[in-house]
């Protein structure tokens, strides 16, 4: 690779790190964004990077990690010829998705993520765990900023299925240690 062609890979790259941090919070501290991939394609025109192979998004205290992963940037209107890459719209998870804070570790097939509201949804075949809680279905909801989730039912009987498990430690809301 030439050194031209290289400084602008570069560039592009940090051009996506330092977007990350101002507008997709993943976790509830927010902060620097790292992002490991395979491979980045970027199609900078129309404002999106694609991160395929073993993708591993971390911020703050929170996880992300997917087959592929999708980035929507608004695109900046500065940009020359149209394009480049402004506010994240969105992220969409493909493939062997988990999501995982101090407070719950889920899993699901497809993962999307909404800058504005700030929502993660895990859709097929999803399991959430909290402690020694374990519940399962198709649909989950999470609010980053709130901490709040919802849970859809999946299978014949659309029910949500859960495994309550043993007591939480009152002091800091979290698992109990044996």
């Amino acid at each position: 690779m030439n050194m031209v062609k290289a400084g602008y890979v570069l560039g592009v790259v940090a051009s996506l790190l330092l977007a990350l941090p101002a507008n997709a919070q993943l976790s509830r501290d927010g902060g620097q964004t790292q992002i490991l991939a395979n491979k980045l394609d970027v199609a900078e025109r129309n404002s999106i990077a694609v991160y395929v192979g073993e993708v591993d998004v971390l911020q703050g205290d929170a996880r992300l990690r997917s087959d592929k992963l999708t980035i929507n940037f608004a695109g900046n209107p500065n940009a020359v010829n149209g394009g480049g890459f402004g506010d994240i719209l969105g992220m969409l998870a493909e493939g062997n998705v988990f999501y995982v804070t101090p407070e719950l570790s889920a899993r699901g097939n497809t993962g999307t993520y909404d800058a504005e509201t700030e929502t993660i949804i895990l859709t097929g075949n999803v399991i959430v765990s909290r402690c020694d809680d374990v519940a399962s279905g198709e649909r989950l909801t999470f609010n980053v900023a709130t901490g709040q989730s919802s849970l859809d039912g999946a299978g014949d009987d659309s029910r949500v299925h859960t495994i309550i498990g043993g007591p939480q430690d009152e002091n800091t809301g979290g698992c109990t240690q044996n």
